[in-house]
């Protein structure tokens, strides 16, 4: 399942990421392959965290869903940038949670994914199922879904190792449109909503990046708890105790 939240996220806040990132995106663009930049947000260096801007994407949104979502203890589980060099090929098809089986036994993780541009077909943005989108209200039925087979690949290009097989994938995207976001604008989708991207067919790195939440009763890991988040105190730049 899936679903277009109503939010968007200020464009100060995307400039001031993008400012930010602008190492990771320069390096993009000599790369044609995709820049996760896993550590942006959270870093040890408390000095250089992002933290404060991982607060202000949060505030965009998150009241928006905070009482659909159904999770004991939400938490931000991890964060990623998703910065697309200039002619990397699209992802393969997969679903998340043939990711996290053994992180989240009992399926809670949902990512947000954002556009920090417009996304067109041609900078490689997101490909969904129509048939699979619901409203905002509809995402309290989030991970109630089934998965499918999946096979390992590590040469498979494109960053995601796990995918559904070449026939089954095939069949699937026949049903499958890509999803125009502008600036701003986010979508979220449970962990057992089969995505893929397009290549980017472009001379510059597609923008973007995923806020993936989940239910933190008896993990060990996550980056944060939200009520940590809300409560950040933005100009000492530490990162609260879990």
């Amino acid at each position: 399942m899936w679903c277009r939240l109503k939010s968007r996220i200020s464009a100060g806040t995307i400039d001031a990421l993008l400012e930010r990132a602008a190492d990771l995106i320069s390096n993009a663009q000599q790369d044609n392959s995709i820049t996760f930049g896993k550590d942006f947000f959270g870093r040890i260096d408390s000095q250089n965290n992002n933290l404060d801007l991982l607060q202000r994407l949060h505030q965009d949104f998150w009241p928006e869903i905070a009482d659909i979502v159904n999770l004991k203890l939400p938490v931000v589980d991890h964060t990623s940038l998703l910065i697309k060099g200039a002619g990397a090929p699209g992802t393969a098809l997969h679903q998340d949670r043939a990711y996290w089986v053994s992180r989240d036994p009992e399926p809670t993780i949902f990512s947000v994914w954002i556009a920090l541009e417009d996304l067109t077909e041609e900078k490689g943005g997101l490909i969904l199922t129509p048939a699979n989108q619901v409203s905002v209200d509809g995402m309290s039925a989030f991970n109630t879904g089934s998965i499918i087979e999946h096979t390992q690949d590590y040469k498979q290009a494109g960053g995601f190792p796990i995918t559904v097989p070449v026939a089954a994938a095939t069949e699937m995207k026949q049903s499958m449109e890509f999803i125009s976001l502008a600036k701003g604008e986010a979508l979220a989708f449970d962990s057992f909503e089969a995505h893929t991207t397009g290549p980017n067919q472009t001379t510059t790195p597609r923008l973007a990046m995923k806020i993936a939440y989940s239910d933190g009763t008896d993990k060990d890991y996550y980056l944060m708890r939200t009520d940590q988040l809300v409560s950040l105190e933005t100009d000492a730049g530490n990162r609260p105790d879990q």
